[in-house]
């Protein structure tokens, strides 16, 4: 004799129910509950779906601040100022023209070093940067700084020791923001540089 299928007590309809709204089952339950309980199920999948779609406009509706644009490109702008700088073009100038432009330059001795000396081409207030020249006509190790934002130096003739790595004319060497290092030179240098001109000497 064939007995007819349990049927789910109305506990057990509500809770699949409820799964199947918020679809929560995987592909072979789901196929289950529509087989098995398609009749059962359809009107408490229903009001289910209707509270689950509803639940989006329960939350009260708060109004934009109206200084939210303000504020977000606030936050953006410290970390892309290096690259939005328009002084960063400066890097694609080719060497020669580079140090050209380096003899006709007001050189001023580096603070704190007997070897290094800068001279600055041209600074953007509002990124707080600065293109410079920086030279020394002997071996020398530049006086340890802090980056108060991403600096690149752009090598135009000698060489320039960084992290035990030799960079020599037309390598670039980029170093990231709140980083602290302490370049060197075994024969001279001359470099081209985009710096922050909020970097600190450190001792």
């Amino acid at each position: 004799m064939n007995h007819p299928a349990p049927q789910p007590n109305p506990e057990e309809i509500f809770n699949l129910a409820a799964l199947s709204a918020l679809d929560a089952q995987d592909d072979n339950e789901q196929q289950q509950v529509e087989e098995d309980l398609a009749e059962a199920l359809v009107q408490e999948i229903a009001g289910f779906e209707d509270a689950v779609s509803a639940i989006s406009y329960s939350v009260p509706i708060m109004p934009m601040s109206p200084d939210l644009k303000d504020r977000l490109f606030q936050r953006i702008t410290p970390a892309t100022s290096f690259q939005a700088s328009e002084l960063y073009a400066l890097m694609s100038t080719p060497i020669d023209e580079l140090i050209e432009w380096s003899k006709s330059m007001d050189w001023q001795a580096v603070p704190n070093s007997d070897e290094f000396s800068y001279a600055i081409y041209e600074t953007h207030e509002l990124h707080r940067e600065f293109a410079l020249f920086v030279k020394s006509d002997q071996p020398g190790l530049f006086p340890r700084h802090h980056h108060a934002s991403g600096e690149e130096i752009l090598v135009l003739a000698g060489d320039v020791v960084v992290d035990d790595h030799v960079y020599q004319r037309g390598d670039h060497i980029i170093s990231a923001a709140d980083t602290i290092h302490q370049p060197a030179t075994r024969t001279g240098c001359l470099l081209f540089c985009i710096a922050s001109m909020d970097n600190q000497f450190v001792t």
